[in-house]
């Protein structure tokens, strides 16, 4: 099968995180959800009876911080969000610590094997920085990564931008941008390159509409480029 890129020569792989290359979707959620237990024991969620179902997180995995939190909590609560994305960290390091936060099978052999081919490897998600570094000191990402930004660490700052940042201080002009949200293709399209999406990730299927293809699973991003 002939993709836009068939017969063009890489020069990069531009990946997101969650539900792309880190299966968060359980150890995240459930390092949410205990901050939500640990917040409401401790009176700071009045009104609130119960934690958000873990699908209800993982429908909002891959959204910024400030975005994420607030949309899991009632509006008289959103002032809470910040404080429920503390914990929730706290939780999430302790996580990758022990074991229990795991990439996809397969995910650093599918980027050893593209830096191997000489191509530029990016990491942008929208995620806090302390997050990002937590995850890149777990799985050793660093040793592969030419480039990664946490595009969450601020409002000021956004994954096209953060994308756009890493192609100037890589050189690389012409790649593909890999992720499950609309967010990633959004970023794809910014900065012209093209979108392969990731129907295993956190997004619901129609986010991934205007991909120019789709993987079921990681280790298919080999062949594919």
């Amino acid at each position: 099968m002939n993709y836009p890129w068939t017969g063009r020569q890489l020069d990069c792989v531009a990946f997101d995180m969650d539900g792309t290359l880190l299966n968060s979707g359980d150890f995240g959620a459930r390092a949410i959800q205990l901050a939500f237990e640990s917040m409401m024991a401790e009176g700071e969620l009045p009104g609130l009876e119960a934690p958000p179902t873990q699908d209800a997180i993982r429908h909002q995995i891959g959204k910024p911080p400030y975005v994420f939190y607030a949309e899991l909590l009632p509006e008289p609560l959103k002032h809470k969000a910040m404080d429920l994305h503390r914990a929730a960290s706290a939780n999430e390091k302790t996580f990758l610590k022990d074991g229990s936060g795991k990439l996809f099978e397969g995910a650093r052999d599918v980027l050893a094997d593209l830096k191997a081919r000489g191509l530029k490897l990016l990491l942008v998600s929208n995620c806090s920085q302390d997050y990002i570094d937590a995850v890149c000191e777990t799985f050793a990402l660093d040793e592969l990564l030419d480039f990664r930004a946490a595009a969450g660490r601020s409002e000021d700052v956004s994954k096209p931008g953060e994308l756009q940042r890493g192609l100037n201080e890589t050189n690389a002009k012409t790649g593909v941008m890999v992720g499950d949200r609309i967010h990633d293709g959004e970023a794809a399209q910014a900065t012209g390159l093209w979108f392969v999406g990731c129907t295993y990730g956190y997004g619901p299927r129609e986010e991934l509409a205007g991909a120019d293809a789709l993987i079921d699973d990681i280790r298919e991003l080999t062949a594919l480029l």
